[in-house]
């Protein structure tokens, strides 16, 4: 903690620490235009067993991406989303084909190299890249996942998708509350965090600009927005009776809104510069378990319909998946757009992926991995529009163009074969 700017802290009763937001004080009297420009962010959401192709996918002479059922809710970021297509990933054959989806996602590992696993992984872009920035954060990376089943059924290869290397898991956070200790540390946590640290909060806007002081307003805002819902998390069960549909213990309320505080939290931590570097599982790989969507009102198992989408009855359950977790998304990157930052938002200085692992998930294939890219990183990817690229090209392509864009240096990334064509502008 010394060795970072006390500019970006305050430091509040009984050890509490809350991190700033990006000022305009942090690039007071830059000596580059670099050190002016805000800090680039990045994260990974990952989302379980393809998405149903004819409503993701547009035709070949459709450039209006937007108009796909499964992506319209992205219709209020779509200048700053790009479709990717034609990005592929090896299929090893003879190993679990879902627990590689999920597990070698970020490392693409070479499957004919010397593995230490039974699946071509490595380790992961996120950390190779928290190995470069993490200097810059108090939190060196953040792990969320949205899988709060107490009794898993499912393997570590379908519940995780961060990892330090081979066996080596990057545990995920899955519980909501736990997040929150961790963003925002405070030996009383009965106690609202921003309680804490008012005091020092009011000598430290004396030296603010008018305009700064409306963001740390804001910011202190969203922290309290959370811990409001935290507490209605905890209400919610001390009145409702359990689904009759088998749930996890202590699932907060329902499942949309779950997954849509844990969006809340990652977007505070960026807003608040505790960490650069994110990966968010919305659902484990293959869960096999009937899930209740409450907000699409049926509990169904994911995988299940995934191999039943021929019926098509079957196949507008499983549309309806797509898009539930596509709003999720959605919303997450309209949060980060509505939050000022240096000459644009926290969406501009950032680069979030939505993928997954599986291209279809009846056929269980891997080519044409259906990839949307939000944020321009700092105006240098081009946005707004659709990359078609070539047949299988490597989805390491991907993960090489942003390790260098997050200042790696690197190279080479799995098998990558160079930085993604048509993606910078």
């Amino acid at each position: 903690m010394k060795s970072l700017d006390r500019r970006k802290f305050l430091l509040g009763a009984g050890g509490s620490v809350m991190a700033l937001p990006w000022l305009e004080l942090n690039a007071a009297e830059p000596k580059t235009k670099k050190e002016k420009e805000p800090p680039l962010r990045f994260a990974s959401f990952y989302s379980p067993m393809g998405f149903v192709r004819d409503h993701f996918f547009p035709e070949k002479d459709n450039p209006d991406f937007l108009s796909m059922p499964t992506l319209s809710p992205l219709k209020k970021v779509g200048s700053k989303v790009t479709l990717i297509t034609g990005l592929s990933r090896v299929n090893v054959r003879g190993v679990d084909v879902h627990n590689q989806c999920s597990s070698c996602f970020l490392s693409s590992a070479d499957p004919h190299g010397k593995l230490k696993s039974p699946y071509p992984m490595d380790r992961t872009l996120d950390h190779l890249i928290a190995d470069q920035v993490s200097h810059r954060t108090p939190i060196r990376s953040l792990e969320l996942n949205c899988n709060s089943f107490k009794d898993l059924k499912e393997s570590i290869y379908l519940d995780n998708i961060s990892w330090y290397g081979p066996e080596h898991v990057a545990t995920a956070m899955k519980d909501p509350l736990q997040v929150y200790q961790r963003l925002f540390k405070t030996s009383n946590s009965d106690k609202d965090i921003t309680d804490l640290i008012l005091a020092d909060a009011a000598n430290f806007k004396k030296n603010l600009t008018h305009q700064d002081k409306d963001k740390l307003d804001e910011y202190f805002d969203s922290v309290r927005e959370i811990e409001k819902q935290i507490e209605k998390l905890n209400k919610y069960y001390r009145v409702h009776k359990r689904a009759d549909v088998t749930e996890p213990d202590e699932e907060p309320m329902t499942r949309g809104e779950y997954i849509r505080l844990m969006g809340k939290l990652l977007v505070v931590a960026f807003q608040g510069d505790l960490t650069h570097v994110a990966t968010f599982m919305l659902a484990p790989e293959r869960w096999g378990s009937p899930q209740l969507f409450h907000e699409l009102n049926f509990a169904k198992s994911h995988h299940g319909l995934t191999h039943g989408q021929n019926d098509q009855s079957v196949k507008k359950f499983l549309v309806q998946v797509d898009r539930f977790y596509v709003e999720l998304f959605a919303e997450v990157l309209e949060q980060m757009d509505a939050i000022t930052e240096g000459e644009g938002t926290l969406l501009d200085h950032s680069m979030v992926t939505l993928g997954s692992g599986l291209g279809d998930g009846r056929d269980h294939t891997m080519n044409e991995l259906p990839i949307i890219v939000a944020g321009s990183a700092n105006g240098k990817l081009k946005t707004g529009g659709i990359l078609n690229c070539p047949e299988n090209t490597p989805l390491a392509n991907l993960w090489l163009s942003q390790a260098q864009l997050m200042g790696t240096g690197m190279k080479q990334f799995a098998d990558s074969t160079g930085p993604l064509n048509g993606l910078l502008v």
